[in-house]
């Protein structure tokens, strides 16, 4: 399930290279109710070892609000990618969560409405546009927006021409959602959250005497890295007394994965090395 088995594997195998021991009494405690409900419990050499993981989204319902919102766009994005006027590349910014409320049955509806804005407000910009025959007669390139409602949800669409561009991507649309200007106070409250549901179950193993690793994994490439995430960890834990001993920070936004350090040995750094994953 996800990545937490290939992370967990990844920082046992750090751990017996830095302990120069190999693993013996693995248990999973969650799936075999052997204690505390952590992920693996495990003896390297002379250490008991108890390792949690949670996946780290940059606000709450992340996950699945952007699934939301592939299905109810992916249909427009294939309808209107490349086809919209040139010259230019289009960008459409919708609200985070623009089905929030609304039924499955609405949104066939609610697509072909949104379609119908975006032709218009398309069109309506590239009658607009000075460049829309001679890329060069603006030095400094054109960019139009158009905002507007479709049944109460926010649209904000924009055209971009630059005479530096080569026109391979003329007529392209992309969409994106606008979180707002409070994602760190969001992905703080999802920090505050996770630690509540992990760091107890690491701290009743802690009471046993294990060494304590909790894995913060990330993908999300356009909202996250390692020092935000770090400092909502930082701010997270200044309130709690149940501190893990260690904390590993996970980036498998890429393909090349990553590891970092911001706590060890229950002390805490926002100056953090990389760390190669391998896979």
């Amino acid at each position: 399930m996800g990545n937490e088995e290939a992370l967990c594997e990844a920082l046992i195998e750090l751990l017996e290279e830095e302990f120069e021991a190999k693993r013996v009494d693995v248990t999973y405690p969650e799936r075999d109710g052997s204690g505390p409900p952590v992920e693996i419990r495990l003896r390297i050499g002379d250490r008991q070892v108890a390792i949690e993981h949670t996946l780290i989204e940059p606000f709450p319902k992340a996950i699945q609000t952007g699934k939301e919102f592939v299905e109810l766009t992916a249909e427009i994005e294939k309808q209107l990618q490349g086809n919209m006027p040139k010259p230019g590349t289009y960008t459409l910014v919708f609200p985070v969560h623009p089905t929030d409320g609304r039924h499955r049955r609405e949104h066939d509806g609610l697509r072909e409405r949104i379609t119908a804005w975006i032709v218009q407000a398309g069109s309506e910009l590239h009658a607009e546009c000075p460049m829309r025959k001679d890329r060069d007669r603006c030095p400094h390139g054109y960019r139009g927006t158009r905002t507007g409602e479709v049944d109460g949800i926010p649209l904000s669409l924009s055209l971009r021409v630059h005479w530096q561009d080569s026109g391979r991507h003329d007529g392209a649309l992309f969409l994106s959602r606008a979180v707002g200007e409070n994602i760190e106070d969001l992905r703080l409250v999802r920090m505050r959250t996770a630690l509540s549901k992990k760091l107890p179950k690491l701290n009743e193993c802690a009471a046993d005497g294990d060494t304590t690793f909790l894995i913060l994994e990330w993908h999300d490439i356009a909202l996250s890295n390692q020092v935000v995430i770090a400092e909502a960890l930082q701010a997270a834990l200044a309130d709690r007394v149940d501190w893990p001993d260690y904390v590993f920070l996970a980036d498998t936004s890429s393909d090349q994965w990553h590891f970092f350090q911001p706590l060890i040995d229950g002390e805490f750094s926002i100056d953090m090395e990389y760390i190669e994953i391998g896979r």
